[in-house]
């Protein structure tokens, strides 16, 4: 009978104590909002009809557009194109070739290019597409016509 009663004094007081509410847990906390400066979004050059950026600083900013997925590599400023393929044969280099108006420049980008001059740029990622510049484009073509092709 004691084990009853001192079951229901415990259970009164535990039930007790959930009614009645803390004083220092009342009061009102305001919150300050932080006066953060709004950041201007980044001015992104825009581009030609052809879409490139005539005002890049070089030729990877100029087609970026073009080249999708590709990266630059800064230690040795040659484009790395992420290839669609798991198993290709590849000459050993993983970086892809510049071809302009037909002529093969290598792995290096080209300088002295008028970005206004360039009017289509194709990046050549399948073997399909690649063959025709045989072992040495198979990391990736990158073509560029400009309006100063000879026919």
């Amino acid at each position: 009978m004691q084990f009853v009663l001192l079951l229901f004094f415990t259970l009164g007081i535990t039930l007790g104590s959930y009614g009645q509410q803390d004083p220092i847990a009342l009061k009102e906390v305001t919150v300050k909002k932080k006066n953060r400066k709004k950041r201007k979004p980044k001015k992104i050059s825009p581009l030609n009809r052809y879409k490139v950026d005539v005002h890049a600083t070089n030729l990877f900013q100029a087609i970026r557009k073009q080249l999708g997925n590709a990266r630059l590599d800064k230690n040795t400023n040659k484009v790395v194109l992420l290839m669609d393929r798991l198993y290709a044969p590849t000459s050993g280099s993983k970086y892809a070739i510049w071809v302009i108006d037909g002529d093969i420049y290598g792995e290096q980008m080209p300088s002295g290019l008028d970005f206004n001059s360039i009017r289509n740029v194709t990046v050549l990622k399948t073997v399909l597409e690649t063959s025709p510049y045989g072992f040495r484009g198979s990391s990736g073509v990158i073509e560029i016509t400009t309006s100063s092709k000879k026919n």
